[in-house]
């Protein structure tokens, strides 16, 4: 279930009013896992338990601060403060995700999980500094960020240059086209592991569909491609992303993946836009909401067990009972090409504030 509550005090000062946003979530998910070796499970979790704080001051200086507690410990996500040149203009520093892929806002508040393909290609939070243009025809990113997050000390050990851009031919209050492309280079001594889950969040450990393993490399370049629509109530969305993966002592490994996904609002109102993002947001209350996923990723290139295609399949029905609480329920399909296959029924009930 997924529900959101917002609370804000205001302060008064003399340079205009401190805005303090205080915010929360909790996920409580249950399902059962049916895998073809007799690997079948199911649970009930309660997943990814965060609380936070949002504050807007002197005018033109926002803060995030954002804690987790997941698997018995608690740990940093947001954590960064942000400086308006202008109503387009904002320079941001701190903890936060690189402009690539869809987790700033997640495709979990549409699905449960994280579509497989954003999961292997997307990086995690990391410490940098960012450039952010934003305006109805174009959004416009560019950073530096070291290769490390604020929970992950001594393994800092390289950089990321990252940038998106995105240009929406189509923005109305009905209508939606946008078109977005994201380069994305990483510098490290750090391994490199790609690999594809199940997207089911109570089985631990989390079943992994295909994988390198651990990769020796002294670089990395990822890529993404994206393409948006929206027409009311109908939404449709593509990435295809991939990397080009620079081995130590041998040749490049490259791999590539992409997931569509479509959504109708079977009761309520039309589709919601995020235009500072570029992602489609969470629907109105009393909205019932039905999804479709599809997702392809190939780690194929080097003679191992566990490389492979990918492919899963998800169906999705959504009910938000009000902005403060709403149900997902996901049917999942997962296979590795000429191998195993794993289905899975999940639901998650969401609590935020």
């Amino acid at each position: 279930m997924t529900g959101n509550v917002y609370g804000q005090i205001t302060v008064p000062t003399a340079n205009g009013d401190l805005k303090l946003r205080i915010m929360g979530r909790t996920n409580v998910d249950a399902g059962i896992f049916v895998g073809e070796d007799g690997d079948d499970r199911d649970g009930v979790v309660m997943n990814d338990t965060r609380l936070g704080v949002q504050a807007n001051f002197d005018e033109k200086y926002a803060a995030k601060i954002e804690v987790c507690f997941v698997d018995k410990a608690i740990s940093f996500r947001d954590l960064w403060v942000s400086y308006s040149l202008d109503t387009n203009k904002t320079i941001k520093f701190g903890n936060f995700f690189m402009p690539y892929g869809s987790k700033i806002l997640g495709l979990a508040y549409k699905f449960v999980e994280d579509a497989p393909v954003d999961y292997t290609f997307c990086p995690l939070r990391k410490i940098g500094a960012a450039y952010e243009y934003s305006s109805d025809p174009i959004n416009f990113t560019v950073g530096v960020f070291s290769d490390g997050n604020v929970d992950a000390r001594g393994t800092n050990k390289g950089y990321n240059l990252a940038a998106q851009a995105i240009v929406r031919p189509v923005l109305s209050e009905e209508k939606v086209l946008h078109f977005g492309v994201a380069p994305l280079f990483t510098k490290s001594d750090n391994a490199v592991t790609l690999k594809g889950i199940v997207p089911v969040t109570f089985a631990t450990p989390q079943q992994a569909v295909v994988s390198t393993g651990a990769m020796s490399a002294k670089s990395q370049f990822r890529y993404e491609v994206e393409a948006l629509y929206i027409n009311k109530r109908f939404m449709w969305e593509t990435h295809f992303m991939g990397t080009s993966v620079d081995l130590m002592g041998e040749d490049n490994y490259d791999a590539q993946g992409v997931f569509t996904q479509m959504s109708w609002h079977l009761i309520g109102t039309q589709q919601k836009y995020n235009k500072k993002t570029g992602l489609v947001a969470n629907a109105a209350p009393k909205t019932l909401e039905l999804l479709l996923r599809a997702d392809y990723l190939n780690l194929k290139g080097i003679e191992d067990a566990h490389y492979g295609e990918q492919l899963d399949l998800t169906l999705g029905l959504n009910y938000f009972f009000s902005k403060y609480l709403n149900f997902k329920f996901n049917y999942v399909y997962a296979a590795k090409k000429n191998d195993t296959h794993f289905n899975a029924i999940q639901g998650r009930l969401q609590f935020s504030f």
